[in-house]
């Protein structure tokens, strides 16, 4: 993928690009928007199901975020 093609896929699911997203280098683009998109999509979890996943990974790993 492009990096105007993430843009817009961003855009189209948040509304705007974050900042993060804008100055993020080209080799991570890409995957941050795989897991950040998974997050947002249509899945077979709920919102709040995918939530408790992130907050068990995090406090698996001792994330101090």
């Amino acid at each position: 993928m492009t990096r105007q093609e993430i843009y817009d896929e961003v855009k189209e699911a948040f509304g705007i690009v974050p900042g993060y997203f804008a100055e993020a280098p080209d080799a991570v683009l890409e995957q941050w928007w795989s897991a950040t998109g998974w997050g947002s999509s249509d899945t077979a979890l709920s919102a709040r199901d995918k939530a408790l996943v992130g907050f068990g990974a995090a406090a698996a790993v001792h994330c101090q975020y």
